[in-house]
């Protein structure tokens, strides 16, 4: 990945899955066999709060089949805008058609999958999850198509993209960020303006668990998080914070345990993290020492971190 200007990046090549996947979380990117292939391109643009990027690329599969961590992703709600090429997008169960002018907005917490079908030409903002309420949050259990360019406020905001995108070098930090600024109120008002299907209305409590697991995914590398610390996030007492958790078999600390566990073994499974030490994968999960973790490790998955590493080496090998 190079630097176009001080607030744009483009990554083509090799560099295009791993800047994918570090703008986007942990997704897996699967290209068309058979296919003259293009170099894919990747530029992205920071608005201030949010990230602006462009992808132009053969038909490639994009899978996220879990939660993310440690990328832009963890507070953004996703806005996919097609601007050329065919694509299906898939979450909870509903898939949406995409082609050109066309457009979704979905939240990257839940699994998802696209398939671009052709050669396609793709701008995708992230908006803090922060800058939306938890009404307006609770529009995107499931994935919101857009209307079609004959509707004037997604007409607005896919041009106010296209132009960000095409002028960005041109753009210092402080148009940059009003850029970003205009797009976030555009954005809650595109939401705002669908109806809730009444089988995804949640209610308050469940709103809030999912900005409680929101926060803690993207914290877990912090030894201190603690119920005091996501309470003081959340604006609410402790006592309503582990309301949020009744019936979920297990405590909000607790919870928060086995998140680093889980995260831990993604990170000894992950390719990119095979340079890694043990040490260093037990303090970016948020373990105050080495031998902690792996009595923990292996206390929960019967297997010491260094021999399912050792395990999946000689799997490889």
């Amino acid at each position: 990945m190079h630097a176009a200007a001080h607030h744009v990046s483009i990554a083509d090549g090799e560099a295009f899955l791993s800047t994918s996947r570090l703008l986007f979380g942990p997704i897996t990117q699967r290209f068309s066999r058979g296919a003259v292939p293009s170099i894919p391109q990747l530029v992205s643009v920071n608005l201030g709060a949010c990230r602006l990027s462009e992808i132009k690329a053969n038909s490639h599969l994009v899978v996220n089949d879990r939660l993310f961590w440690r990328s832009f992703d963890p507070d953004a709600i996703k806005i996919l805008m097609q601007l050329s090429g065919r694509s299906r997008f898939e979450q909870q169960q509903i898939a949406v058609d995409l082609g050109p002018q066309s457009a979704v907005i979905y939240d990257p917490v839940r699994s998802y999958s696209l398939q671009n079908l052709s050669d396609v030409d793709q701008l995708i903002l992230q908006v803090p999850r922060s800058t939306f309420g938890d009404d307006t949050l609770a529009r995107l259990c499931a994935p919101l198509p857009l209307p079609g360019k004959d509707d004037s406020l997604t007409h607005i905001v896919s041009g106010l993209m296209q132009m960000a995108i095409g002028e960005a070098h041109r753009l210092d930090e402080a148009g940059s960020r009003r850029v970003g600024e205009s797009l976030i109120q555009l954005v809650n008002g595109l939401i705002q303006a669908k109806p809730v299907a009444p089988e995804f209305r949640r209610s308050p409590l469940e709103a809030l668990r999912e900005r409680i697991v929101a926060y803690i995914d993207a914290n877990l590398a912090r030894s201190s998080l603690s119920a005091e610390d996501i309470a003081r996030h959340m604006g609410c007492s402790r006592r309503y914070l582990h309301r949020a958790f009744e019936g979920e078999g297990a405590t909000l600390e607790r919870f928060v345990w086995d998140r680093r566990l889980e995260r831990s073994k993604e990170e000894l499974l992950s390719p990119a993290r095979a340079s890694a030490s043990i040490s260093e994968i037990a303090f970016a999960c948020g373990f105050n020492s080495s031998a902690h973790f792996s009595r923990a490790f292996k206390s929960r998955y019967d297997v010491a971190p260094r021999e399912l590493r050792d395990r999946l080496r000689a799997v490889v090998h």
